[in-house]
């Protein structure tokens, strides 16, 4: 696959001991044709270079192609939005949570960007309830945060 979004985590796949593992495009198309998508070509990447393992990168607990996609994952996910009453009205793929999807990272499937805007849902004042705002940065610049802050956290610690 031509890597033309996520060039910084080709070159960035190890990070301190850990090395980031990719799945196959076979396993990616897998996916979409399962839930009926497309996934956004620097998610595809991302997927190809790190889908299987990401690494040292601090992108919550939770960003495997094979736990996200599964049946159980996607149903805890809708039961935490049902059960907050957190509204996301258009089409979106959750690509890494944490606390079983009581905060996670999204892009929306509508936008037909090749590198879409991350949005995150997280906890809000009250109790039980759910802030879904956009982090107004592209797939691909999230990706790099994460990697900067992973050497960060590879010099400094945690």
């Amino acid at each position: 696959m031509e890597i033309k979004y996520l060039k910084k985590l080709k070159e960035n796949l190890k990070i301190g001991s850990e090395k980031s593992r990719g799945v196959s495009i076979n396993e990616i198309e897998k996916v979409e044709k399962k839930f009926g998508i497309i996934f956004p070509t620097a998610y595809k990447e991302f997927l190809y270079l790190a889908g299987e393992y990401s690494g040292n990168l601090t992108i919550l607990d939770t960003d495997d192609l094979e736990t996200i996609s599964s049946d159980w994952h996607q149903e805890i996910m809708w039961e935490e939005l049902q059960d907050t009453g957190t509204k996301i009205d258009r089409p979106f793929w959750l690509f890494a949570e944490s606390n079983g999807c009581e905060i996670f990272y999204f892009f929306y499937l509508d936008e037909e960007k090749a590198d879409p805007v991350v949005h995150m849902v997280n906890y809000a004042q009250e109790d039980r309830k759910r802030n879904v705002r956009s982090l107004e940065i592209s797939f691909s610049e999230f990706i790099s945060e994460m990697i900067d802050l992973a050497y960060r956290y590879e010099k400094e610690g945690y």
